[in-house]
Formats: structure tokens, C-alpha cells, sequence
């Protein structure tokens, strides 16, 4: 598939089919994952694979999928045969930016946006689209209990989980979201060529 095409086909997919999904794609998809950038080369991304019935049901529990089967949607977390959740470790760029060859560079501490976040949206991106990659669906959650999911996988304390990706084969039809009734903006709202024109 041309990358253009992994790209066009990328979906937040909320309705699965319950097939399970080969490990061994799903060490493909991860090692796509882990190869974003990385500031400093410092390589803070891990990733919590659950693919276990039981965990899964208990990880929709802490992503509160109750409250949304409550609002009348199909579940969907439960559902997913595959969860990924994406980390990242902020004392690693702490010291990675220690190290001698990093003293000239202006660190975490002098960081305007914290790199952590940038290279783990990076990770995720490349989760969602090396899925596509190998003929796969996958959504993009936020976790409603953060430290129950914590408690719940053993995810170390200065370990920042950054939500949670489903993967499997979408189901047949998908729900509608508020996001599938919007059209996409027109490029020209989105680039802006030498400087930011006024609208």
C-alpha cells in the first residue's frame, strides 16, 4: 500500500469484529511505532500491548466504556481484540539531556513545549497508521481512570500512559460521530505560506 493511501484510509474506528489478531503483526505494528522521532535519541516510548479477554474487559472498565454503552452506543473498547497503550517517560529525556554530549543543548527545562509529548504523538501516529499499514482498523481513546489504568497494567509511576489505541478488523458498519458529519476544512484554512495571513 502507498503511503498516501495509509494515510486516506486511516479512520477512528469505534465497532470491531472479534477475530483475533496475529502477535506477530502486532510486534510489526509496534516496531513502526517505536521508530519516531526522538529527542536526543532518547527513546522514552514503551508500549503496553493487551490482547487477554479478561484485562480488556477491565480496561474498559477504566475507560468508562459503561457511560458510553449508557448514551446508547455499542460497546467498543471491550470489543477491540487488541489494546496498545502508548507511554512515555519523561525522566529519560531528563537524563539523556544530562549526558556530556548533550551540555550545550538547551534541555527539558528550557523545552516551551515538553518533547515527551511531541515524540509520543509521533508514536501514536505511526501506531494508527502501521495499522492501516497491515490491514488493520484502530481508535484513538482517552483513558477515564488514568491511575486505575496504571494500577490495572503496572505501568511504573514516572510512566505517562497517553491513552489508548484498539486495533482489529473494523466491523461492517461503524457508528456515526459528530466528526463523520464534518467535511474536512479547505487546505487554504490550514497552510499559510512565508507568515500566517489574517482570515
Amino acid at each position: 500500500m502507498q503511503f498516501a493511501d495509509v494515510v486516506d484510509r486511516r479512520r477512528m474506528v469505534r465497532r470491531y469484529r472479534p477475530d483475533p489478531v496475529d502477535p506477530a503483526v502486532i510486534a510489526q505494528v509496534v516496531e513502526t511505532a517505536r521508530r519516531g522521532p526522538s529527542a536526543g535519541f532518547a527513546q522514552a516510548t514503551s508500549f503496553v500491548v493487551v490482547t487477554d479477554r479478561s484485562v480488556r474487559d477491565r480496561v474498559a472498565r477504566v475507560c468508562d466504556e459503561p457511560a458510553y454503552v449508557a448514551r446508547g452506543l455499542q460497546p467498543w473498547v471491550s470489543v477491540a481484540p487488541v489494546h496498545v497503550v502508548p507511554c512515555v517517560r519523561p525522566d529519560d529525556y531528563r537524563r539523556r539531556y544530562a549526558e556530556p554530549d548533550k551540555a550545550r543543548s538547551r534541555g527539558p527545562e528550557g523545552w516551551a513545549v515538553p518533547f515527551w509529548w511531541v515524540d509520543g504523538g509521533a508514536a501514536v501516529m505511526l501506531l494508527l497508521l502501521a495499522a492501516v499499514d497491515h490491514g488493520l482498523d484502530a481508535g484513538l481513546l482517552d483513558v477515564a481512570d488514568r491511575d486505575g489504568l496504571r494500577d490495572l497494567l503496572e505501568i511504573p509511576p514516572d510512566v505517562e500512559p497517553l491513552g489508548l489505541v484498539t486495533i482489529g478488523h473494523a466491523a461492517a458498519t461503524q457508528p456515526r460521530s459528530s466528526a463523520g458529519r464534518r467535511s474536512r476544512r479547505p487546505l487554504a484554512d490550514q497552510l499559510h505560506w512565508q507568515r500566517w495571513h489574517r482570515a
